[in-house]
Protein backbone atom coordinates (compact mmCIF):
# COMPACT_ATOMS: atom_id res chain seq x y z
CA UNK A 1 0.00 0.00 0.00
CA UNK A 2 1.56 3.38 -0.47
CA UNK A 3 1.50 6.34 1.21
CA UNK A 4 -1.76 7.86 -0.80
CA UNK A 5 -3.53 5.09 0.40
CA UNK A 6 -3.70 2.87 -3.13
CA UNK A 7 -2.29 -0.72 -3.74
CA UNK A 8 1.16 -0.51 -5.77
CA UNK A 9 0.91 -3.90 -8.15
CA UNK A 10 4.15 -6.01 -7.50
CA UNK A 11 6.81 -5.58 -10.28
CA UNK A 12 5.70 -8.61 -12.46
CA UNK A 13 2.54 -7.15 -13.11
CA UNK A 14 3.70 -3.34 -13.04
CA UNK A 15 5.88 -4.60 -16.05
CA UNK A 16 2.54 -5.76 -18.39
CA UNK A 17 0.70 -1.61 -17.65
CA UNK A 18 1.04 0.19 -21.08
CA UNK A 19 1.39 3.89 -19.75
CA UNK A 20 0.74 6.73 -21.58
CA UNK A 21 2.40 8.92 -18.78
CA UNK A 22 5.42 8.45 -15.76
CA UNK A 23 4.22 6.73 -12.86
CA UNK A 24 0.90 4.98 -12.43
CA UNK A 25 -2.53 5.67 -13.98
CA UNK A 26 -3.99 6.86 -10.65
CA UNK A 27 -5.72 10.21 -9.30
CA UNK A 28 -7.02 10.82 -6.62
CA UNK A 29 -10.33 12.11 -6.80
CA UNK A 30 -12.92 13.77 -4.36
CA UNK A 31 -16.14 12.20 -3.81
CA UNK A 32 -19.60 13.90 -3.05
CA UNK A 33 -19.18 12.65 0.54
CA UNK A 34 -16.25 14.48 0.63
CA UNK A 35 -13.57 11.36 0.86
CA UNK A 36 -10.60 11.32 -1.91
CA UNK A 37 -10.32 8.01 -3.22
CA UNK A 38 -7.69 6.63 -5.62
CA UNK A 39 -9.22 6.29 -9.43
CA UNK A 40 -7.53 4.35 -12.16
CA UNK A 41 -7.33 7.19 -15.14
CA UNK A 42 -5.32 5.78 -17.71
CA UNK A 43 -4.82 9.76 -19.63
CA UNK A 44 -4.07 12.57 -17.39
CA UNK A 45 -3.37 12.63 -13.62
CA UNK A 46 -4.25 16.38 -13.35
CA UNK A 47 -5.60 17.96 -10.90
CA UNK A 48 -6.95 21.89 -11.63
CA UNK A 49 -8.52 24.45 -8.81
CA UNK A 50 -9.98 27.66 -9.93
CA UNK A 51 -9.54 30.92 -7.79
CA UNK A 52 -12.05 31.60 -5.12
CA UNK A 53 -13.83 34.81 -4.73
CA UNK A 54 -14.31 36.72 -1.32
CA UNK A 55 -17.89 36.83 -1.89
CA UNK A 56 -18.52 33.22 -2.73
CA UNK A 57 -16.76 32.28 0.69
CA UNK A 58 -18.81 34.90 2.71
CA UNK A 59 -21.94 32.82 1.20
CA UNK A 60 -20.52 29.06 1.51
CA UNK A 61 -18.95 29.64 4.87
CA UNK A 62 -21.89 31.40 6.70
CA UNK A 63 -19.59 32.11 9.39
CA UNK A 64 -20.96 35.15 10.85
CA UNK A 65 -17.93 36.55 12.10
CA UNK A 66 -16.10 36.62 9.29
CA UNK A 67 -16.19 40.71 7.44
CA UNK A 68 -15.91 41.13 3.56
CA UNK A 69 -12.21 42.22 4.57
CA UNK A 70 -11.64 38.59 6.61
CA UNK A 71 -13.13 36.90 3.49
CA UNK A 72 -10.78 39.06 0.57
CA UNK A 73 -7.60 37.91 2.78
CA UNK A 74 -8.96 34.24 3.40
CA UNK A 75 -9.11 34.97 -0.81
CA UNK A 76 -6.10 36.45 -0.88
CA UNK A 77 -3.67 33.64 1.07
CA UNK A 78 -6.02 30.37 -0.71
CA UNK A 79 -5.69 31.92 -4.29
CA UNK A 80 -1.55 32.56 -3.46
CA UNK A 81 -1.36 29.30 -2.41
CA UNK A 82 -3.15 27.27 -5.83
CA UNK A 83 -0.93 30.19 -8.14
CA UNK A 84 2.08 28.88 -6.59
CA UNK A 85 0.97 25.02 -7.85
CA UNK A 86 1.13 24.17 -3.72
CA UNK A 87 -0.82 21.73 -2.00
CA UNK A 88 -3.53 22.56 0.15
CA UNK A 89 -2.15 20.75 3.23
CA UNK A 90 0.56 23.90 3.09
CA UNK A 91 -2.35 26.39 3.27
CA UNK A 92 -1.32 28.62 5.88
CA UNK A 93 -4.19 30.35 7.47
CA UNK A 94 -2.80 32.02 10.70
CA UNK A 95 -5.47 33.70 12.22
CA UNK A 96 -8.42 31.45 9.96
CA UNK A 97 -6.97 28.36 10.65
CA UNK A 98 -9.69 27.70 13.16
CA UNK A 99 -12.13 27.56 9.91
CA UNK A 100 -9.68 25.46 8.05
CA UNK A 101 -11.81 22.83 7.38
CA UNK A 102 -14.54 25.10 5.90
CA UNK A 103 -11.99 26.92 3.76
CA UNK A 104 -10.24 23.56 2.40
CA UNK A 105 -13.62 21.89 1.48
CA UNK A 106 -14.81 25.10 -0.41
CA UNK A 107 -11.81 24.80 -2.36
CA UNK A 108 -12.14 21.27 -2.80
CA UNK A 109 -15.33 21.67 -4.33
CA UNK A 110 -13.80 23.80 -7.31
CA UNK A 111 -11.64 20.84 -7.97
CA UNK A 112 -12.00 20.09 -11.86
CA UNK A 113 -10.00 16.90 -13.42
CA UNK A 114 -8.32 17.44 -16.48
CA UNK A 115 -9.02 14.82 -19.34
CA UNK A 116 -11.01 11.10 -19.21
CA UNK A 117 -11.75 9.05 -16.11
CA UNK A 118 -12.09 4.84 -17.00
CA UNK A 119 -15.10 3.20 -16.29
CA UNK A 120 -15.87 0.04 -14.43
CA UNK A 121 -17.05 -2.10 -17.20
CA UNK A 122 -17.74 -4.37 -14.56
CA UNK A 123 -20.62 -2.31 -13.14
CA UNK A 124 -24.12 -2.81 -14.97
CA UNK A 125 -24.53 1.60 -14.49
CA UNK A 126 -21.74 1.59 -16.92
CA UNK A 127 -23.77 -0.48 -19.30
CA UNK A 128 -26.60 1.59 -18.58
CA UNK A 129 -24.89 4.86 -19.40
CA UNK A 130 -23.42 3.47 -22.58
CA UNK A 131 -27.23 2.78 -23.82
CA UNK A 132 -28.54 5.99 -22.78
CA UNK A 133 -25.42 7.51 -24.67
CA UNK A 134 -26.05 5.56 -28.01
CA UNK A 135 -29.49 5.84 -27.82
CA UNK A 136 -29.10 9.76 -28.01
CA UNK A 137 -26.51 9.74 -30.09
CA UNK A 138 -29.08 7.77 -32.44
CA UNK A 139 -32.15 10.00 -31.89
CA UNK A 140 -29.82 13.51 -32.65
CA UNK A 141 -29.02 11.60 -36.32
CA UNK A 142 -25.73 9.62 -35.66
CA UNK A 143 -24.54 7.14 -38.05
CA UNK A 144 -21.26 6.20 -36.81
CA UNK A 145 -19.26 6.31 -32.97
CA UNK A 146 -16.14 6.40 -32.49
CA UNK A 147 -15.22 4.58 -29.40
CA UNK A 148 -12.26 6.93 -28.00
CA UNK A 149 -9.42 4.82 -26.41
CA UNK A 150 -11.26 1.68 -26.60
CA UNK A 151 -8.09 -0.59 -26.05
CA UNK A 152 -8.16 0.41 -22.69
CA UNK A 153 -11.47 -0.26 -21.24
CA UNK A 154 -11.33 -3.86 -20.15
CA UNK A 155 -9.09 -4.58 -16.69
CA UNK A 156 -8.20 -7.43 -14.97
CA UNK A 157 -6.20 -8.15 -12.35
CA UNK A 158 -2.48 -9.43 -13.03
CA UNK A 159 -3.38 -8.96 -16.86
CA UNK A 160 -2.30 -6.36 -19.59
CA UNK A 161 -4.64 -2.77 -19.92
CA UNK A 162 -4.22 -2.78 -23.21
CA UNK A 163 -6.50 -4.81 -25.69
CA UNK A 164 -6.84 -7.39 -22.98
CA UNK A 165 -8.28 -10.67 -24.78
CA UNK A 166 -10.90 -12.14 -24.46
CA UNK A 167 -12.43 -9.85 -22.41
CA UNK A 168 -11.85 -6.35 -24.68
CA UNK A 169 -13.69 -8.42 -27.79
CA UNK A 170 -16.35 -9.42 -24.73
CA UNK A 171 -17.25 -5.69 -24.03
CA UNK A 172 -17.15 -4.96 -27.94
CA UNK A 173 -19.30 -7.54 -29.11
CA UNK A 174 -22.15 -6.40 -25.63
CA UNK A 175 -21.63 -2.72 -27.41
CA UNK A 176 -22.03 -4.00 -30.77
CA UNK A 177 -25.38 -5.38 -29.65
CA UNK A 178 -26.64 -2.02 -27.99
CA UNK A 179 -25.68 0.02 -31.35
CA UNK A 180 -27.07 -2.61 -33.68
CA UNK A 181 -30.31 -1.99 -31.56
CA UNK A 182 -29.95 2.47 -32.45
CA UNK A 183 -28.68 1.42 -36.12
CA UNK A 184 -25.12 2.70 -35.42
CA UNK A 185 -21.73 1.34 -36.85
CA UNK A 186 -19.09 1.43 -34.05
CA UNK A 187 -15.70 2.56 -34.72
CA UNK A 188 -12.74 1.34 -32.12
CA UNK A 189 -10.50 4.05 -32.17
CA UNK A 190 -7.02 1.72 -31.40
CA UNK A 191 -3.35 2.90 -31.64
CA UNK A 192 -1.40 -0.19 -32.03
CA UNK A 193 2.05 -1.42 -33.66
CA UNK A 194 1.45 -2.18 -37.55
CA UNK A 195 3.73 -5.34 -36.47
CA UNK A 196 0.93 -6.35 -34.09
CA UNK A 197 -1.71 -6.90 -36.62
CA UNK A 198 -4.81 -5.54 -34.32
CA UNK A 199 -6.04 -3.77 -37.28
CA UNK A 200 -6.58 -7.07 -39.10
CA UNK A 201 -8.38 -8.74 -35.98
CA UNK A 202 -10.34 -6.06 -35.44
CA UNK A 203 -11.18 -5.54 -39.34
CA UNK A 204 -11.62 -9.36 -39.63
CA UNK A 205 -14.84 -9.08 -37.06
CA UNK A 206 -16.47 -6.32 -39.21
CA UNK A 207 -15.08 -3.06 -37.94
CA UNK A 208 -13.93 -0.12 -39.68
CA UNK A 209 -10.78 1.08 -38.83
CA UNK A 210 -9.13 3.85 -38.19
CA UNK A 211 -5.60 4.05 -40.53
CA UNK A 212 -3.25 5.56 -38.39
CA UNK A 213 -0.54 4.23 -40.70
CA UNK A 214 -1.90 6.62 -43.42
CA UNK A 215 -0.65 10.15 -42.30
CA UNK A 216 3.22 8.75 -41.85
CA UNK A 217 3.45 6.67 -45.49
CA UNK A 218 2.44 9.94 -46.93
CA UNK A 219 4.91 12.33 -45.17
CA UNK A 220 7.51 9.82 -46.15
CA UNK A 221 6.36 9.50 -49.78
CA UNK A 222 6.62 13.25 -50.64
CA UNK A 223 9.97 14.03 -48.33
CA UNK A 224 12.00 11.17 -50.12
CA UNK A 225 10.13 10.88 -53.66
CA UNK A 226 9.00 7.16 -52.90
CA UNK A 227 5.90 5.25 -53.42
CA UNK A 228 7.13 2.00 -52.73
CA UNK A 229 5.84 1.61 -48.61
CA UNK A 230 2.25 3.35 -49.86
CA UNK A 231 1.60 1.32 -52.41
CA UNK A 232 2.56 -1.53 -49.83
CA UNK A 233 -0.11 -0.39 -47.82
CA UNK A 234 -2.73 0.35 -50.42
CA UNK A 235 -2.07 -3.25 -52.05
CA UNK A 236 -2.88 -4.88 -48.47
CA UNK A 237 -6.16 -2.87 -47.93
CA UNK A 238 -7.12 -3.76 -51.22
CA UNK A 239 -6.48 -7.05 -51.13
CA UNK A 240 -7.65 -7.87 -47.19
CA UNK A 241 -10.81 -6.05 -48.49
CA UNK A 242 -9.69 -3.47 -45.09
CA UNK A 243 -12.60 -0.81 -44.50
CA UNK A 244 -10.72 1.77 -43.27
CA UNK A 245 -11.04 5.80 -42.45
CA UNK A 246 -7.80 7.88 -42.76
CA UNK A 247 -6.55 11.40 -42.17
CA UNK A 248 -3.44 13.43 -42.70
CA UNK A 249 -4.21 15.61 -39.36
CA UNK A 250 -6.27 14.99 -36.76
CA UNK A 251 -7.26 16.54 -33.13
CA UNK A 252 -4.79 14.83 -31.51
CA UNK A 253 -0.71 14.09 -33.30
CA UNK A 254 0.36 12.28 -36.43
CA UNK A 255 1.13 8.72 -35.44
CA UNK A 256 4.60 7.49 -35.73
CA UNK A 257 4.55 4.38 -33.86
CA UNK A 258 1.34 2.59 -35.39
CA UNK A 259 4.04 2.04 -38.32
CA UNK A 260 6.70 -0.42 -36.77
CA UNK A 261 7.02 -3.59 -36.80
CA UNK A 262 6.90 -6.36 -33.87
CA UNK A 263 7.49 -9.61 -32.47
CA UNK A 264 4.66 -11.57 -31.25
CA UNK A 265 4.75 -15.05 -30.28
CA UNK A 266 8.65 -15.23 -30.68
CA UNK A 267 8.50 -13.84 -34.77
CA UNK A 268 9.12 -10.59 -35.79
CA UNK A 269 6.55 -8.92 -38.57
CA UNK A 270 8.06 -5.83 -39.99
CA UNK A 271 6.29 -2.55 -40.16
CA UNK A 272 5.00 -0.71 -42.79
CA UNK A 273 8.17 1.53 -42.31
CA UNK A 274 11.89 0.53 -41.10
CA UNK A 275 12.58 2.06 -37.71
CA UNK A 276 15.69 4.23 -39.59
CA UNK A 277 12.84 5.62 -41.89
CA UNK A 278 10.45 5.98 -39.16
CA UNK A 279 13.15 7.83 -36.96
CA UNK A 280 13.71 10.09 -40.06
CA UNK A 281 9.73 11.20 -40.50
CA UNK A 282 10.16 12.17 -36.50
CA UNK A 283 13.35 14.19 -36.66
CA UNK A 284 11.63 15.98 -40.15
CA UNK A 285 8.54 16.87 -38.24
CA UNK A 286 10.71 18.26 -34.94
CA UNK A 287 12.85 20.41 -37.12
CA UNK A 288 9.61 21.91 -38.42
CA UNK A 289 8.63 22.77 -35.02
CA UNK A 290 6.72 19.52 -33.91
CA UNK A 291 5.87 19.03 -29.88
CA UNK A 292 6.45 15.16 -28.72
CA UNK A 293 3.92 12.90 -26.75
CA UNK A 294 5.38 9.88 -25.51
CA UNK A 295 4.87 6.33 -24.17
CA UNK A 296 6.16 4.79 -21.13
CA UNK A 297 7.31 1.80 -18.61
CA UNK A 298 6.10 1.08 -15.34
CA UNK A 299 10.05 2.03 -14.05
CA UNK A 300 8.59 5.41 -15.38
CA UNK A 301 10.84 5.60 -18.60
CA UNK A 302 10.60 6.99 -21.86
CA UNK A 303 9.65 3.87 -24.26
CA UNK A 304 9.00 5.38 -27.58
CA UNK A 305 6.99 8.01 -29.02
CA UNK A 306 3.30 7.95 -29.41
CA UNK A 307 2.54 10.96 -31.09
CA UNK A 308 4.08 14.16 -33.12
CA UNK A 309 1.71 16.99 -32.78
CA UNK A 310 1.68 19.37 -35.35
CA UNK A 311 -0.46 20.47 -37.82
CA UNK A 312 -0.20 18.43 -41.09
CA UNK A 313 0.91 21.78 -42.87
CA UNK A 314 3.38 22.34 -40.80
CA UNK A 315 4.75 18.61 -40.45
CA UNK A 316 5.25 18.96 -44.39
CA UNK A 317 7.49 22.24 -43.93
CA UNK A 318 4.33 24.58 -44.52
CA UNK A 319 4.68 23.43 -48.25
CA UNK A 320 1.49 24.16 -50.29
CA UNK A 321 2.48 22.07 -53.23
CA UNK A 322 3.04 19.37 -50.44
CA UNK A 323 -0.30 19.89 -48.73
CA UNK A 324 -2.24 20.09 -51.99
CA UNK A 325 -0.74 16.57 -53.06
CA UNK A 326 -1.64 14.97 -49.98
CA UNK A 327 -4.99 15.80 -50.22
CA UNK A 328 -4.86 14.47 -53.42
CA UNK A 329 -3.66 11.10 -52.60
CA UNK A 330 -6.07 10.87 -49.32
CA UNK A 331 -9.54 11.73 -51.93
CA UNK A 332 -8.07 8.91 -53.85
CA UNK A 333 -7.41 6.24 -51.07
CA UNK A 334 -9.46 3.40 -50.27
CA UNK A 335 -11.58 4.12 -47.81
CA UNK A 336 -13.35 7.37 -46.31
CA UNK A 337 -11.79 10.15 -45.99
CA UNK A 338 -11.64 12.21 -42.52
CA UNK A 339 -10.78 15.92 -43.38
CA UNK A 340 -9.50 17.87 -39.72
CA UNK A 341 -10.77 21.57 -40.10
CA UNK A 342 -7.58 23.22 -39.23
CA UNK A 343 -5.52 20.96 -42.20
CA UNK A 344 -7.89 22.21 -44.73
CA UNK A 345 -7.14 25.60 -44.34
CA UNK A 346 -3.40 25.14 -43.73
CA UNK A 347 -3.13 26.01 -40.42
CA UNK A 348 0.36 26.31 -39.17
CA UNK A 349 1.46 25.17 -35.36
CA UNK A 350 -0.09 27.52 -32.81
CA UNK A 351 2.89 27.70 -29.99
CA UNK A 352 1.49 30.16 -28.05
CA UNK A 353 -1.49 27.63 -27.39
CA UNK A 354 0.29 24.66 -26.74
CA UNK A 355 2.48 26.79 -24.23
CA UNK A 356 -0.61 27.94 -22.35
CA UNK A 357 -1.94 24.36 -22.25
CA UNK A 358 -0.69 22.71 -19.14
CA UNK A 359 -0.14 19.25 -19.44
CA UNK A 360 -1.70 18.42 -22.48
CA UNK A 361 -0.65 21.40 -24.10
CA UNK A 362 1.05 19.82 -27.20
CA UNK A 363 -2.43 18.93 -28.49
CA UNK A 364 -3.48 22.31 -28.47
CA UNK A 365 -0.88 23.09 -31.17
CA UNK A 366 -3.25 21.82 -33.73
CA UNK A 367 -6.51 23.12 -32.22
CA UNK A 368 -6.87 26.31 -32.81
CA UNK A 369 -9.85 28.18 -33.09
CA UNK A 370 -10.88 30.12 -36.40
CA UNK A 371 -13.37 32.92 -36.48
CA UNK A 372 -16.06 33.39 -39.16
CA UNK A 373 -13.40 35.94 -40.24
CA UNK A 374 -10.52 33.84 -40.14
CA UNK A 375 -12.64 30.79 -42.49
CA UNK A 376 -13.60 33.52 -45.20
CA UNK A 377 -10.39 34.62 -45.53
CA UNK A 378 -8.99 30.73 -45.71
CA UNK A 379 -11.74 30.55 -48.57
CA UNK A 380 -9.77 32.93 -50.91
CA UNK A 381 -6.45 31.25 -50.75
CA UNK A 382 -6.01 28.94 -53.90
CA UNK A 383 -4.56 25.59 -51.70
CA UNK A 384 -7.75 25.98 -49.66
CA UNK A 385 -9.84 26.23 -52.90
CA UNK A 386 -7.97 23.21 -54.56
CA UNK A 387 -8.74 21.01 -51.61
CA UNK A 388 -12.23 21.85 -51.93
CA UNK A 389 -12.35 20.97 -55.11
CA UNK A 390 -10.64 18.03 -54.86
CA UNK A 391 -12.92 17.00 -51.94
CA UNK A 392 -15.93 17.94 -54.23
CA UNK A 393 -14.72 15.34 -56.67
CA UNK A 394 -14.73 12.83 -54.27
CA UNK A 395 -17.87 13.10 -52.96
CA UNK A 396 -19.68 13.61 -56.15
CA UNK A 397 -17.86 11.33 -58.74
CA UNK A 398 -19.45 7.61 -59.13
CA UNK A 399 -16.22 6.51 -59.93
CA UNK A 400 -15.55 6.23 -56.24
CA UNK A 401 -18.05 3.63 -55.21
CA UNK A 402 -15.99 1.63 -57.71
CA UNK A 403 -12.80 -0.14 -58.40
CA UNK A 404 -8.87 1.26 -58.00
CA UNK A 405 -6.63 0.11 -60.14
CA UNK A 406 -3.25 1.04 -59.45
CA UNK A 407 -0.89 1.32 -62.56
CA UNK A 408 2.66 0.38 -63.05
CA UNK A 409 4.55 3.49 -63.03
CA UNK A 410 8.54 4.83 -61.61
CA UNK A 411 8.99 4.66 -57.85
CA UNK A 412 9.20 8.77 -57.89
CA UNK A 413 5.19 8.77 -59.17
CA UNK A 414 1.68 7.23 -58.05
CA UNK A 415 -0.75 6.96 -60.81
CA UNK A 416 -4.50 5.77 -59.16
CA UNK A 417 -7.93 5.33 -61.14
CA UNK A 418 -11.38 4.84 -59.82
CA UNK A 419 -13.92 3.47 -62.32
CA UNK A 420 -17.30 3.35 -62.18
CA UNK A 421 -20.54 3.22 -64.30
CA UNK A 422 -19.27 4.77 -66.75
CA UNK A 423 -17.13 7.36 -64.74
CA UNK A 424 -13.61 7.25 -64.34
CA UNK A 425 -11.39 9.46 -62.24
CA UNK A 426 -7.38 9.50 -62.36
CA UNK A 427 -4.79 10.73 -60.53
CA UNK A 428 -1.18 11.08 -61.67
CA UNK A 429 1.71 12.63 -59.42
CA UNK A 430 5.02 12.93 -58.99
CA UNK A 431 6.24 12.84 -55.73
CA UNK A 432 9.20 14.26 -56.15
CA UNK A 433 8.29 17.85 -57.63
CA UNK A 434 4.98 17.04 -56.02
CA UNK A 435 2.83 18.24 -59.25
CA UNK A 436 0.06 16.15 -60.67
CA UNK A 437 -3.12 16.09 -63.00
CA UNK A 438 -6.18 15.05 -61.52
CA UNK A 439 -8.69 14.14 -64.96
CA UNK A 440 -12.15 12.52 -64.88
CA UNK A 441 -14.63 11.13 -67.84
CA UNK A 442 -17.26 9.33 -68.65
CA UNK A 443 -20.60 9.19 -69.80
CA UNK A 444 -22.77 10.12 -67.48
CA UNK A 445 -19.58 12.65 -65.77
CA UNK A 446 -18.68 16.00 -66.04
CA UNK A 447 -15.13 15.74 -68.39
CA UNK A 448 -12.33 17.69 -67.38
CA UNK A 449 -8.89 17.68 -66.65
CA UNK A 450 -6.94 19.76 -64.08
CA UNK A 451 -3.22 20.13 -63.69
CA UNK A 452 -1.56 21.39 -60.05
CA UNK A 453 1.73 22.38 -60.09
Amino acid sequence: MSPDGHVIPHDQHLEKLFMRKPGLPVLKVRFPDGSDRPYWNTFYQEIVYHEVAAHDLLQTLGIEELTQEDAENIASIVNDTLNAKRDLSELELGEYSRHREEIVSIVEQSRKYLGQMDLNAQSEAVWEFYDDTLKKLHEHGGRLVRLDAFAYLHKEPGAINFFNKPGTWEYLARLTQIADKYGLTLLPEIHSEYGYGLHEEVAQRGFPIYDFFFPGLVIDALDRGTNRHLLQWIGEIQEKGLKTINMLGCHDGIPVLDLRGKEVGGVFRDGLLGDAEIDTVIDDIMDRGGRVKNLYGPDGKKIAYYQINATFFSALGEDERKLRLARAIQMFMPGTPQVWYLDLFAGKNDYAAADAGGAAGHKEINRTTLSPGDVEQGLSRIVVRDQLELMRLRNKSPAFDGELEIHASDEHRLHMTWKNRGCVATLNADLRDHGFSVTHKGMSCAEYVTSYR
